[in-house]
């Protein structure tokens, strides 16, 4: 059975031309907006059957139109390359076709709500297979789709970005049945290597290969834990696989 969401696309065009101006000064500053020892981040994450890691894969994001005139782009964008590299995957050249096409979708709960705490900082992404081979659009089916949130969060959303694209990047192509709950530490080393990537991103540098290890979370009620982490992209050749 396939994952049942439905979606509508859009290339992520705008994250090349909108400027990054503040981008890096807001995702430096991440840090000191979340003063917590651990962070308490829910995943939902589903997955058609038999589908494995996407390590070696190729992909390439596509947004929401809701999304892209948003000025959080540049970061989330910059964040989400940052934590699929870390799992060996790779953006294609963009006159090559992508294994998988990943749209993106990011925000906070607007329903108002009397306790503060409670309303959600959200990053998702959801994967459609690229049969056909296409440049422009996914024409497959959707593979698999996650959804990290963390609560409470105050200031702008760029603050959680690092740590929602470090948990959901560890749940690629997973299926957690149920919400999972789990704790990430505040000083985690694989959060704090996707945030020191992507600022270098935004300064239009060509960061290091990610390889710090996952977010070091424990499991909630749920009893889901953070998969194994991705090994390096390999192939027969010795280059990345497809």
């Amino acid at each position: 059975m396939k994952p049942s969401r439905s979606h509508r696309y859009r290339p992520f065009l705008l994250f090349v031309r909108l400027a990054a101006v503040g981008a890096v000064a807001l995702l430096a500053g991440c840090n000191s907006s979340l003063f917590v020892p651990k962070h308490k981040v829910l995943v939902d994450a589903i997955s058609a059957p038999g589908m494995v890691k996407p390590t070696g894969k190729s992909y390439r994001l596509v947004a929401k139109r809701s999304m892209v005139t948003q000025a959080s782009v540049p970061v989330v964008k910059a964040c989400v390359d940052a934590a699929l590299t870390s799992v060996g995957m790779f953006e294609p050249p963009a006159n090559a076709a992508p294994d998988l096409f990943i749209e993106v979708s990011f925000g906070r709960e607007s329903a108002p709500r009397a306790d503060a705490a409670s309303r959600e900082t959200y990053l998702q992404m959801s994967a459609r297979s690229n049969p056909d081979l296409s440049t422009e659009r996914a024409t497959g089916p959707e593979v698999w789709d996650v959804k990290a949130a963390v609560l409470g969060v105050s200031g702008s959303i760029e603050t959680a970005m690092p740590l929602l694209a470090s948990v959901a990047a560890n749940y690629l192509a997973s299926d957690t049945r149920l919400e999972a709950k789990v704790e990430v530490a505040q000083n985690d080393a694989g959060v704090e290597a996707i945030r020191n990537a992507a600022i270098k991103l935004l300064e239009g540098k060509n960061p290091a290969p990610v390889t710090a290890p996952p977010p070091q979370s424990s499991a909630g009620s749920s009893g889901a834990t953070v998969p194994e982490p991705a090994a390096p992209p390999t192939a027969a050749n010795g280059t990345p696989g497809s």
